[in-house]
């Protein structure tokens, strides 16, 4: 193993930067109030509502926060109500991130509001909840990048928003907006959008004005349409580069008309038709009803997935919660139009005919809708990213959450409840909530809550949690990320009705497994050779020293459905073992460490039924290469055009032996050939393969003899390719 050993090594310590703790946990974090650091674009969504269930006020600001990574923030933004557009908004006060990542932010200056936060993604993005004496706060923020121009802004952006129509000074409905705007990259700005109200559009804006983005992000924009009609967008820039995609927020509104807060995202792709639209997607789904008198009129919540023919037929499926009904499942079949400017429309037919506004970004991958029936206007969306199976495991480790609804009195809807913390799902069905709630007429308020959840292999899933009052709720939700690193998700009570969404705190389970070699997730068939990452995996560094592969090292064991796999390696931080050889290919695995008396969280990992090859890695990213006189390849000992060298890899997949291979043990002496078909390129060039399979006499180790291509002298990247599934590309060096 000496030289699968050496590109581990090299490249675990920039992998092992999280904060250890007792608790044995695949994956996983701590935060404090460091993890936010930095400017953040933010949107804030603010409801001022009667005990009777009217809006008074609304309000809706776009902008950014700065956190100094200790304890002081400023929020900088722009904000629209029912008295004023585009009205400058600045706060000042204190906030604290707890270990769990949840915290809490108290507006000292320039207000009075307190405000509950969670941080996910590693300090990169937050959730926020919260109350001044006006409003009821929902939020979120993205990091921003560390200037901006008005020339950031370039091309094609899918927008869609939710928000409200007023009149003069008083809500008068849903007002809700998708389409496309045009940023020309020199200050000038063409919107196309949709504005929904009722049963029908209620405005197709078409307008056009200046732009302008400052160094810090915030923009603003002025528009007018063949009335004379204006419009104000105030722009946060998320993310984003001169040559990359970019992603903002944005208010969208008309004095006296609506106000709509939404995110616009770069239209990846040239042009657009049906088949940008192909696949099963996440759905996530939310209806409101508010009459003309500006009541609560009825609302709608649903999740689940959607499933687009690239054809123009589109199947959605799942369940959803009303203020009169909740847990019913739905199914709507209908169809979709999508025109090269990727703005298009879904029709569905039926018993409740719905029309809504679709718009597509990122290559076809993300979708948003905006729409309406005879009960409610909609917003949603989806995303194709989502695993390709699931199970009770995929759902594992500290997600955290918010989710905004309704109260109710029976069917009648009586005031906005808002929650926000943290889940905790352990990968075999029991689920931790530790939430604060935030609820008209009353004082914010902390539970906690547990049950069980179940996930079927289509990524949908529910769960029943008992508060800590007592009561029980009812979720539902759906996976979303390839790996799933996140959970759309809708919740009833007899009493509420909320939506929201859950993220994991930091790397998840799933992604803190991997190839050994290169790290890549869901890469290791039955055989190979796995690192695992997380908190508290071991008492202390130990190493194995005898073949065959012990299946505990000091204190520690790890379990593959059950099943002991051998163990290389094990620290506090990380674990090497090996893929038990009789685990099915082609299927998903539930890991599980035991470290003495603690056991971990349950991870999902997908088994490849062929080949996912990992090249050995070591120093700067250099592939692990035997030349021809037995030396390893270096940038000062490169290897000749004709010669025979040696790379060493992991992940080969099923091989030819004789005989049973047995876990833990090394390969026999004989040839045992992988069984995918095999190729090696470097730097592009094809290379004549001598052998490709198991390194005799090694664990888990597979390596291929292959004839350096006609190439001049240089360094290049070395790529394996077993059943269509290329390796990492790190580099070695040709001599002449």
């Amino acid at each position: 193993m000496t030289y699968l050993r050496i590109g581990l090594r090299i490249l675990t310590p920039c992998m092992m930067a999280l904060p250890l703790l007792a608790q044995t946990r695949i994956g996983g974090g701590t935060c404090n109030s460091a993890s936010l650091n930095g400017n953040y674009a933010v949107s804030i969504t603010g409801r001022q509502v009667t005990a009777a269930g009217t809006f008074t006020n609304v309000f809706q600001a776009t902008g950014f926060a700065n956190f100094d990574g200790l304890s002081k923030f400023t929020l900088t933004a722009a904000a629209d109500t029912l008295l004023s557009v585009g009205a400058p908004l600045s706060w000042s006060g204190t906030y604290s991130v707890q270990a769990n990542c949840a915290g809490v932010a108290t507006v000292t200056t320039g207000g009075t509001a307190s405000l509950n936060l969670v941080v996910y993604n590693q300090g990169s993005n937050l959730l926020v909840t919260g109350t001044d004496p006006t409003y009821y706060y929902t939020g979120s923020g993205n990091t921003q990048p560390a200037t901006c121009s008005t020339a950031l802004l370039s091309g094609s952006y899918a927008y869609d928003g939710t928000g409200y129509g007023n009149t003069g000074t008083a809500v008068n409905g849903v007002a809700n907006g998708a389409g496309i705007l045009q940023f020309d990259g020199q200050g000038k700005v063409t919107a196309s959008l949709t504005v929904w109200s009722g049963a029908s559009a209620s405005n197709l804006v078409t307008a056009s004005g200046s732009y302008s983005v400052s160094s810090n992000c915030l923009g603003s924009a002025t528009l007018t349409d063949s009335k004379a009609n204006n419009y104000v967008m105030d722009l946060s820039v998320t993310s984003g580069n001169a040559t990359a995609t970019t992603d903002l927020m944005a208010t969208f509104a008309q004095a006296s008309r609506f106000t709509i807060d939404g995110s616009a995202h770069t239209v990846t792709a040239d042009t657009c038709s049906a088949s940008s639209l192909s696949g099963t997607y996440s759905l996530n789904l939310g209806g409101r009803a508010i009459s003309a008198a500006g009541n609560f009129a009825g609302s709608y919540q649903g999740n689940g997935m959607a499933t687009f023919d690239g054809h123009g037929n589109v199947t959605m499926t799942g369940t959803d919660n009303t203020n009169q009904t909740a847990g019913k499942a739905f199914t709507y079949s209908g169809t979709y139009n999508l025109p090269s400017n990727c703005s298009g429309a879904m029709t569905f037919a039926g018993a409740s005919p719905a029309t809504f506004s679709l718009v597509v970004w990122s290559s076809g991958k993300q979708f948003n809708i905006i729409g309406a029936d005879a009960s409610y206007v909609y917003s949603g969306g989806g995303g194709i990213a989502r695993p390709d199976a699931c199970a009770n495991a995929t759902l594992s480790g500290e997600f955290t959450y918010d989710a905004s609804g309704y109260l109710l009195t029976g069917t009648a809807q009586t005031g906005v409840g808002d929650e926000i913390g943290v889940i905790q799902f352990d990968g075999l069905g029991n689920a931790t909530l530790t939430y604060t709630l935030t609820s008209s007429g009353n004082a914010a308020a902390s539970y906690t809550a547990t049950g069980t959840y179940s996930m079927g292999a289509n990524c949908l899933g529910s769960a029943s949690l008992v508060d800590s009052t007592g009561k029980t709720s009812a979720l539902n939700f759906s996976m979303t990320g390839a790996y799933g690193q996140g959970v759309n998700l809708i919740e009833a009570h007899p009493q509420f009705v909320r939506s929201g969404a859950a993220h994991a705190a930091f790397l998840n389970p799933t992604q803190s497994i991997g190839n050994v070699a290169s790290y890549a997730v869901n890469s290791t068939p039955s055989g190979s050779v796995f690192v695992l990452f997380g908190q508290g995996l071991a008492a202390r560094p130990l190493g194995a020293t005898s073949t065959p592969l012990p299946s505990t090292l000091g204190s520690t064991s790890v379990t593959v459905n059950g099943e002991a796999a051998p163990l290389f390696y094990a620290d506090s931080g990380q674990i090497d073992a090996q893929m038990p050889w009789d685990i099915p290919g082609g299927t998903m695995a539930a890991v599980i460490v035991k470290n003495g008396s603690s056991t971990s969280n349950a991870a999902a990992v997908w088994v490849p039924a062929t080949g996912t090859p990992g090249i050995s890695v070591y120093s700067n990213n250099r592939a692990v290469v035997v030349n021809q006189n037995g030396t390893v390849n270096s940038p000062t000992d490169g290897a000749a055009v004709g010669d025979q060298v040696v790379a060493y890899f992991t992940g080969g997949g099923p091989v030819q032996v004789a005989g049973k291979l047995a876990s833990g043990a090394p390969a026999p002496s004989g040839l045992a050939p992988v069984t995918g078909n095999a190729a090696v390129t470097v730097g592009g060039a094809q290379a004549t393969v001598k052998y490709i399979g198991l390194t005799p006499g090694s664990i888990g180790l597979y390596q291929v003899n292959f004839v350096v291509p006609q190439l001049a002298k240089g360094s290049y990247p070395v790529v394996i390719t077993i059943a269509d599934q290329a390796s990492n590309n790190p580099v070695m060096t040709v001599s002449n």
